[in-house]
């Protein structure tokens, strides 16, 4: 194939809920139609990426908010800080903030996921104050679950720092032999966004995220009119009629 679309699961490539629709499977059509191959790009664990990325018959896949990449559905990197991670001391490190646990219980290669009231870089202060600077908090977005008190909150990864969305994509783009240019990155977060520094081609799928929205302006980067799955389906159409 002569490249690939990184495609964001929740938002983007998937509806509100989680759900898979006519629109999803016409978006991976038009990719695979113009010869390019879909490498999901999510905050998802390990196990649920692969899960959605067999159904959906991708073999590459970039999650955990890029500390875990897997080519042909083979791991070919974890962040090695992040295993085995020290849960206890980066919960108790932030224990004071206003967060908690996204998916209690719920395994992951690396890090935490937290519903927080905090941002990340506020988050990232605390772990740093209390000792832990090899680690960082990256915004995802804004959940769908208000914190304990009511508080809405934003999901936010806490990884080893130098972790994200943008540095699972260069560390894919070399295993895959790509350049940027033959590339293309389509989501609805923040995190999604800050992949332009690696690929230049980088659409926004309209979100209710004000904060996305304000990212994509500043950097001048397109945003679709559709949100979710049809915004998706809107993006390749434009990146494949733009090659």
């Amino acid at each position: 194939m002569s490249g690939a679309v990184y495609l964001d699961l929740d938002g983007t490539l998937l509806d509100p809920g989680g759900l898979l629709v006519p629109d999803s499977l016409r978006t991976l059509d038009v990719v695979r139609g113009a010869g390019l191959r879909p490498v999901v790009l999510t905050g998802r664990s390990r196990w649920s990426a692969t899960a959605i990325a067999r159904t959906l018959g991708i073999g590459d896949v970039v999650c955990e908010l890029g500390a875990v990449v897997l080519v042909d559905g083979t791991l070919r990197l974890a962040a090695p800080e992040a295993v085995p991670f020290p849960r206890r001391a980066l919960l108790d490190a932030l224990a004071a903030m206003p967060a908690q646990e996204h998916e209690p219980g719920t395994p992951r290669m690396s890090g935490l996921v937290l519903r927080a009231a905090a941002s990340a870089d506020e988050l990232t202060a605390e772990l740093h104050d209390a000792g832990l600077r090899g680690w960082c908090a990256v915004d995802n977005g804004p959940s769908h679950l208000p914190l304990d008190d009511g508080r809405p909150s934003r999901v936010v990864h806490v990884l080893p720092s130098g972790t994200d969305k943008a540095t699972g994509v260069r560390i894919h783009l070399q295993l895959r032999d790509l350049l940027p240019e033959q590339c293309a990155v389509v989501g609805d977060s923040t995190a999604d966004l800050a992949c332009h520094e690696a690929i230049p081609r980088t659409i926004a799928v309209r979100s209710a995220d004000d904060r996305a929205l304000a990212e994509a302006a500043r950097l001048g980067l397109p945003v679709t009119e559709a949100s979710g799955a049809a915004g998706a389906l809107e993006a390749v159409r434009s990146i494949v009629a733009g090659r």
